[in-house]
């Protein structure tokens, strides 16, 4: 990113945080901006705009083959973003000279937790100050970790303990001071590590119940830890971050009483109190009119799954999304949860503990007469999951987050196919297309080695 370009993001982050900007001032001569209570770096924070509604899932969901367009579609749109139709298809190239958003989003919400955490340069007055200085240090730790795990699943290959060490990473800044370089690429290993050292500070020092769900708690901390020990395949620890978080959040929401809505609220979690941290994306902008559901997709849902009307219209466009029409839910709720706390009881061979956790979710996805699942076998349980997390996180980005992790297992490795003007294309399992290319402009600005495709 050019250092022009990141002192911008810095001024306009705190120009327009929603707090407003009574609490800025401009140094005559140089014109930086300057926080200087812990109330300001809490407002930092709190530009909802930069931290809660650019999550980088652009290219997860133009990727994970969960819908399809028309050739009519894919041509007006190759060539007006042909990064989002090249990602569809998985071609070679992706970029064509556009930049990421997913990759300047990103290191926009790292850019204000490292402000963030200048916080550390204060002294709290009181234990009323006490607490809103460790909210702001744990907040900036899980944005930071956050934005980090999205660049992880999108430009660094899929976590391997035995290449961790030597697969290229993404730059690690630490720092907002727009006079530094961006530092060199990292290792996998370096940056998971980074993640999780984050996220572990972060924890103790944040509530358990924030005070709206644009914030995150302990519980949004231990659900990304869960997450980041998902792709690393450490199961113990993936139970303990999930059992941590239903814990404090286990609350589900009954689809039966709102089936006849025309689309979720997006409320920020009122009507959906299953969600206990807000974010969203935008919606890709080539699956605003001609995007249907993948009819593979699709024929997962049973006839009585709560999930396959309100998802979906009549003609498979999705609606589903708890940000509302515009934009892509991305968030976490006790939902995922609950599956990604059965995926690691089978894991541990703990098959009973697993099916009560996917029927009490069922329980608020299906009629009361469905009948319990009792799944025994493992391969079994687990194809079921996966599915069930296919159906049950539609287009939040996490798909593709699955399709990298479960493909390492021939069990579940799984060939993506889409057709456009008369030829399939295809992405078998592995493929190093897996792995996206860096943008074009940050390989010419700073010469970072290039991922291969």
């Amino acid at each position: 990113m050019r250092l022009k370009s990141y002192s911008v993001l810095i001024a306009a982050s705190l120009a327009f945080s929603n707090c407003g900007k009574d609490f800025l001032e401009e140094k005559r001569d140089s014109k930086e901006v300057i926080v200087r209570t812990i109330a300001d770096y809490q407002a930092v924070l709190d530009n909802f705009t930069v931290v809660n509604t650019a999550a980088a899932i652009g290219l997860n969901l133009t990727s994970a083959a969960e819908y399809v367009l028309s050739d009519k579609d894919i041509n007006t749109w190759k060539g007006q973003l042909p990064y989002e139709v090249n990602s569809y298809l998985w071609e070679k190239e992706i970029w064509e000279t556009r930049e990421s958003l997913d990759w300047n989003n990103s290191y926009h919400r790292i850019l204000l937790a490292n402000l963030a955490l200048d916080v550390e340069k204060t002294s709290p007055a009181n234990a009323a100050e006490k607490t809103v200085y460790d909210n702001v240090k744990g907040q900036a730790r899980f944005i930071r970790a956050y934005s980090y795990y999205q660049l992880a699943q999108l430009f660094c290959k899929p976590y391997d303990a035995a290449t961790a060490s030597s697969d290229p990473g993404v730059p690690l800044k630490t720092d907002y001071d727009v006079k530094v370089v961006m530092p060199t690429r990292s290792t996998v290993a370096e940056l998971y590590a980074m993640i999780i050292k984050d996220l572990e500070e972060a924890l103790p020092l944040l509530p358990e119940k924030p005070v709206h769900t644009a914030r995150p708690g302990k519980a949004a901390v231990a659900t990304l830890l869960a997450k980041v020990h998902m792709q690393m395949g450490n199961w113990d620890k993936v139970f303990q971050y999930a059992d941590q978080a239903l814990k404090i959040h286990s609350v589900l929401l009954d689809f039966y009483p709102i089936m006849g809505q025309a689309m979720f609220k997006a409320d920020y979690g009122v009507s959906v109190p299953e969600i206990f941290f807000w974010a969203q994306g935008a919606k890709p902008s080539s699956t605003f009119a001609g995007m249907v559901v993948s009819p593979e997709v699709l024929a997962l849902y049973e006839a009585d799954d709560y999930r396959r009307t309100l998802y979906f219209n009549a003609a498979g466009g999705f609606k589903g999304s708890f940000a509302g029409l515009y934009a892509i839910f991305s968030g976490y709720t006790s939902a995922e949860l609950y599956l990604i706390r059965a995926e690691a009881n089978v894991r541990k061979g703990q098959m009973s503990l697993a099916m009560d956790d996917l029927n009490e979710l069922r329980k608020y996805r299906f009629p009361d007469t469905k009948p319990a699942l009792n799944i025994t076998d493992e391969t079994e349980a687990l194809q079921f999951i996966m599915e069930e997390r296919i159906r049950e996180l539609y287009f939040r980005g996490t798909r593709w987050e699955d399709l990298r992790r479960f493909n390492k297992d021939p069990r579940f490795a799984t060939t993506l196919t889409h057709t456009f003007e008369g030829k399939t294309y295809s992405l078998p399992p592995n493929d190093i297309r897996y792995t996206l290319p860096l943008p074009d402009n940050e390989i010419q600005l700073n010469n970072y080695p290039q991922n291969p495709r």
